[in-house]
C-alpha cells in the first residue's frame, strides 16, 4: 500500500492544474504519450468495474476524459496495432492475418500502398522526437525493435524515454505494457512474476464475476482473478511513467493517452469480434493550456471511436494535417482546429465501428463485424466450423485447458458451448440487453429488419474500404514478397537542388528516407528527411531509403566542400 500511496501522490502532483501555464504556453506543439496496455478490456474502477484494483488509472480519470466506447479493428494484437499505427484498417494494408510472418506457404510482410505511413513518422517529419518501447508488431515489421522502417522512430528499445532528445523538441512516446498480455496467464510466467514480487494475489478467485459464456469452475475463477492481478501490476507501471513525467517538469506540457491494444487476454475474448475482444477503455488527459474548452475534466465522452481514429486525432493534437489516405477521423477534440479552444465540431460522430478477423496461426477464418450503440452484426464467410480451436499458444493457459475439459465432459450449457461448436454464417446481438453477446438474434423473425440494416451497413463499408482478403493469402504473399523473398528498396540519390541546398530523392515511389550528417569526426544521429539541407563546409551526408515491408536500401554517401 505504501507504493500505491506514493504513486497516487506523484500522480496528484503530476496533474495538478494550478500551475500548468508556464511551459506549455511557450510550446505550440504538446508532448504526447501513448501508453498501451496489452490484452485487457475495461477492467478498471473508473470504467465501473467494482472488482478492479486500479488506483492510478482511477486517479488519472478524475482529471481526464474517459472514452468507454472505443473499439479496436481486430481482437488480436498485430492486426490491431497495424490499424493503430497507420489509421487504416489492417485489411487494406495486408496486415489482417495473425501474423504475416507465421504464414508457412510463403514468407511475407505487409506492404502498404506507397502513400501510407506510420503516424509517428509523420510526427517525426514535423519536428517531433519519437520513441517506443520494445514491441513493434505492425505486420510490416516483426515484434522486436529495429525490425520495421527505420524512419518511424528516433529510439526503439528497452529504455524508452523522452530524455536525450534535442532541447525544446516536442516528443511522442509510445509504451507497451505487457504484464497484462495473454502469456502472463501461462503457469511459468505466473510463477516468475510472483517470485519477483511483480504480481501478488491482491484479488481472490471468490471475488470475480463469471461471464455467461464460461462455466463457473475454480480454475476459471482463478484465471480471471490472475488477470485482474496482472492489471493491478500494470496500473502501478502507469504510475511510474506519470511520476517520472512530473519529476522532469513535463506534466504541464504533455497529453497522456492510456488505452489497450484489444480486449481481454482470456479465451473467447482475445482474437474474437465480440465486445470482449474489441471494446477497450481509453483515458485522455489534457494539460490545462492544451485542453479544449468544451471538455470537462472527469467527464465521459460516450461517442463511438475506432482505432483508426487515433492516428488522425494525435496528428491533429500536434497541429499536423491529416493525410487523405487515413480512414479514420480526428474525432478526439483538440485545440488546434481553430484559433480558440474548440472541439472538432465539423466531424460527425460515428454511427458504426467495423472490425475483422482473419487467419489465426494455422487456422483460416474470415469474419467481419459492424456495431452501432445497440446492435452488433458478425458475418462469417467460413461458417460451420468452431470458433474455438486448439491453438498451441492459447492452450498453455490453465483456464483454457479447463474449458476444454468442461466441454468434453458435457458440462457446458448452450451459451457456454456456442463458441466451441460449429458457428452460423450470421450473428446479431442486442448489446444493450445482452452485453455478453450470448443470445444470437440473427434467426429470430422479430429482428429481421434490424439484421437487414446491419447487413447494409457492412456492405456500404466494404464498398469503400479495400479488403485484401479478397485475395487468397498465397496471392497476397506473392504480391508482397515475390517468390517469398523480401524486396530491397533502391538507394536514394543525394544532389544539389536549384536553390543550392542538399536534396535527397527516393528512387522508389513510397520510400521513406533517413539521413545522417557528419562534420569532421562528429557523426550526427539519423534523422527522417523532410526538406533540403543547407550546405556547410566539409559536410558529409549519408542517406538510406525504405519502402514499408521491404529491406532498407544500402547507404548513399556524398561529401560537400
Amino acid at each position: 500500500m505504501k507504493k500505491i500511496t506514493s504513486i497516487r501522490l506523484a500522480l496528484g502532483l503530476a496533474f495538478a492544474l494550478s500551475s500548468t501555464l508556464s511551459l506549455a504556453a511557450k510550446q505550440v506543439q504538446p508532448n504526447i504519450l501513448l501508453i498501451v496496455a496489452e490484452d485487457m478490456s475495461a477492467k478498471v474502477g473508473a470504467f465501473g468495474d467494482p472488482i478492479a484494483l486500479t488506483p492510478v488509472l482511477d486517479e488519472l480519470a478524475k482529471t481526464s476524459i474517459r472514452y468507454p466506447n472505443t473499439f479496436t479493428t481486430a481482437g488480436v494484437c498485430a492486426p490491431s496495432r497495424t490499424s493503430l499505427i497507420t489509421g487504416v484498417h489492417q485489411i487494406t494494408v495486408g496486415g489482417q492475418h495473425m501474423r504475416t510472418r507465421s504464414f508457412k506457404e510463403s514468407a511475407y510482410r505487409a506492404v502498404p500502398s506507397p502513400d501510407i505511413k506510420a503516424f509517428p513518422e509523420l510526427l517525426r517529419k514535423n519536428g517531433y522526437y519519437t520513441y517506443v518501447s520494445s514491441k513493434l508488431d505492425y505486420q510490416f515489421s516483426n515484434t522486436a525493435p529495429h525490425t520495421g522502417p527505420f524512419t518511424v522512430w528516433d529510439y526503439e528499445g528497452k529504455k524508452p524515454t523522452w530524455r536525450g532528445r534535442p532541447d525544446k523538441k516536442p516528443f511522442f512516446g509510445m509504451y507497451h505494457l505487457d504484464i497484462t498480455h495473454e502469456s502472463q496467464l501461462f503457469p511459468k510466467k505466473i510463477a516468475i512474476n510472483k517470485n519477483k514480487g511483480i504480481v501478488k494475489d491482491w484479488i481472490k478467485a471468490e471475488q470475480v464475476a463469471i461471464p455467461a459464456y464460461y462455466p463457473d469452475t475454480p480454475l476459471v475463477r482463478k484465471g480471471i482473478a490472475q488477470h485482474y492481478n496482472n492489471i493491478h501490476a500494470m496500473d502501478s507501471q502507469v504510475g511510474e511513467i506519470l511520476a517520472q513525467l512530473e519529476q522532469d517538469g513535463l506534466a504541464d506540457s504533455t497529453i497522456v493517452i492510456w488505452t489497450t491494444d484489444h480486449g481481454d487476454a482470456l479465451p473467447r475474448s482475445k482474437r474474437e469480434l465480440y465486445d470482449s475482444g474489441l471494446k477497450v477503455p481509453m483515458i485522455i488527459h489534457w494539460p490545462e493550456s492544451f485542453r479544449p474548452s468544451s471538455l470537462r475534466n472527469g467527464s465521459i465522452d460516450s461517442q463511438l471511436l475506432s482505432f483508426v481514429d487515433i492516428a488522425p486525432s494525435i496528428l491533429a493534437m500536434a497541429n499536423i494535417s491529416v493525410p487523405a489516405y487515413i480512414q479514420g477521423k480526428a474525432r478526439i477534440p483538440n485545440n488546434h482546429v481553430a484559433s480558440s479552444k474548440t472541439s472538432n465540431i465539423n466531424i460527425a460522430q460515428r454511427e458504426y465501428i467495423y472490425a475483422s478477423k482473419d487467419r489465426l496461426d494455422e487456422f483460416p477464418f474470415k469474419e467481419r463485424a459492424v456495431r452501432n450503440k445497440q446492435f452488433k452484426y458478425i458475418k462469417n464467410y467460413l461458417p460451420n466450423k468452431p470458433g474455438a480451436t486448439h491453438l498451441g499458444y492459447r492452450d498453455q493457459m490453465v483456464l483454457m485447458q479447463d474449458l476444454w475439459r468442461q466441454l468434453e465432459a458435457g458440462k457446458m450449457n448452450k451459451q457456454q458451448a456456442f463458441w466451441f461448436n460449429d458457428r452460423p454464417s450470421e450473428e446479431l446481438y442486442d448489446i444493450v440487453k445482452d452485453p455478453e453477446e450470448v443470445n444470437n438474434l440473427a434467426y429470430h423473425s422479430a429482428y429481421q429488419a434490424q439484421l437487414n440494416t446491419m447487413r447494409l451497413a457492412l456492405k456500404e463499408w466494404q464498398a469503400h474500404v479495400p479488403d485484401l482478403s479478397d485475395l487468397s493469402e498465397i496471392e497476397l504473399a506473392q504480391q508482397s514478397w515475390p517468390n517469398g523473398k523480401q524486396p530491397i528498396t533502391p538507394q536514394p540519390t543525394i544532389y544539389l537542388d536549384e536553390s543550392g541546398l542538399i536534396a535527397i530523392k527516393g528512387n522508389m515511389v513510397g520510400s521513406s528516407i533517413g539521413y545522417q550528417i557528419t562534420q569532421g569526426n562528429k557523426k550526427g544521429k539519423w534523422q527522417v528527411y523532410n526538406q533540403p539541407i543547407p550546405v556547410e563546409q566539409g559536410i558529409k551526408i549519408t542517406a538510406k531509403a525504405v519502402r514499408y515491408g521491404y529491406k532498407t536500401s544500402t547507404a548513399t554517401t556524398r561529401v560537400f566542400h
